[in-house]
């Protein structure tokens, strides 16, 4: 992921039943939660823009298009409940309007090659913010209600959501897309991930010419690398070190046409809790995994 634009751009198996209750607090230091595992070998970590292991991280998926000739990816997300994905507001916006058929691709790593384990499920209704503002890109945020539940296994999960207070300025997250590697270029077939660091909201303040005082974004830096078409409404995640989860952190929402000259703004997803759970209690009520 060497270059974001604005775009048009542990282990756990749980049966249907247990799905049901997948988020129960634990108290400050974790949750009984099964969310933000990653399949890989403890202690592995790659700092810079890189492809990661075949369902590396079973919480990200792939939003695309439905067209008669099979789907179009242009945006990323991450699964929440078995019910609910998360995205940002500018990957949705064209699509309510034009009223465009979309499915949410889960399990998926190499989009060039079928994989038996993928599985598609259409989306059937969007809560976009009603506070979204294209113009200003403030409250960047959507939930995506699938048309059938999805079956939690190894490779397909959720992420857990922070808790409202978290703050991770100063400390390395992660992006993770299937996001383009450079200016108005196409997006990869496999994803990738980049560590890069949650820079303070006076530096990104300075950099984009926004108030330092606005809670609902996180912005990251890191040199010669950074998001790109294709990534936005991915996932920026934070690795707990009490419970070697990811947490979400934020949702990539635009910057300097994919270079480091600026900061890239995501939401701030410990912004938005009390709304998420809003969102997905007035549509198909499911727990999320929240750290308390």
């Amino acid at each position: 992921m060497k270059c974001i634009l604005l775009l048009v751009a542990v282990v756990a198996y749980a049966s249907a039943d247990s799905q049901r209750a997948w988020c129960l607090p634990l108290g400050a230091k974790g949750t009984t939660c099964k969310c933000g595992w990653a399949n890989r070998d403890a202690g592995s970590r790659i700092v810079g823009g890189s492809y990661y292991k075949t369902n590396e991280y079973p919480f990200i998926v792939g939003i695309a298009s439905v067209a008669a000739r099979g789907y179009s990816p242009f945006c990323g997300g991450s699964i929440i409940t078995p019910n609910h994905v998360i995205t940002a507001a500018h990957c949705t916006d064209d699509i309510i309007k034009e009223r465009t058929k979309t499915a949410v691709l889960l399990g998926t790593h190499d989009r060039s090659r079928p994989s038996s384990s993928a599985v598609i499920i259409n989306v059937a209704s969007i809560q976009q913010h009603a506070g979204y503002n294209p113009n200003t890109i403030l409250n960047d945020i959507s939930i995506l209600t699938l048309a059938s539940s999805i079956n939690f296994n190894k490779i397909i999960g959720p992420v857990c959501l922070p808790a409202p207070g978290l703050d991770v300025t100063g400390q390395t997250v992660r992006v993770l897309d299937w996001g383009a590697e450079k200016f108005q270029g196409s997006m990869t077939l496999k994803p990738k991930k980049l560590d890069t660091t949650a820079v303070t909201p006076a530096q990104c303040a300075a950099a984009w010419g926004i108030s330092s005082r606005n809670p609902t974004q996180i912005c990251t830096l890191s040199k010669k690398e950074t998001a790109c078409q294709g990534d936005s409404g991915g996932p920026v995640v934070w690795r707990d070190p009490q419970t070697n989860r990811y947490t979400l952190v934020g949702l990539v929402s635009f910057g300097a046409a994919c270079t480091d000259e600026r900061p890239t703004v995501n939401t701030r997803v410990a912004a938005y809790i009390p709304w998420i759970q809003q969102q997905i209690a007035a549509t198909k009520p499911s727990n999320v995994c929240t750290k308390a």
